[in-house]
């Protein structure tokens, strides 16, 4: 039960990201996680059930990490 959970979650991270809901940067990083950890529970290095824990907590931190505003320009000055 806990695979199937760890796909759906990490699809939907994928889609987050690529929606532009989540910080872009922050949200690659936590879809690798997620992906890793299933990769690893399918390969029975991993138990199921700890890495859809720990991939639900990576997606909550990512769901409080608010997004960034865009870079600005700045302008040189010597000192």
């Amino acid at each position: 039960m806990s695979i199937p959970c760890l796909r759906l979650l990490r699809d939907h991270v994928e889609g987050l990201v690529t929606d532009g809901t989540v910080e872009p940067t922050i949200g690659r990083g936590v879809y690798a996680y997620a992906a890793t950890l299933l990769r690893l529970a399918e390969d029975g290095d991993r138990d199921p059930a700890l890495a859809l824990r720990e991939a639900t907590s990576a997606a909550g931190f990512l769901a409080t990490i608010a997004r960034l505003p865009p870079a600005r320009p700045r302008t040189w000055s010597p000192s």
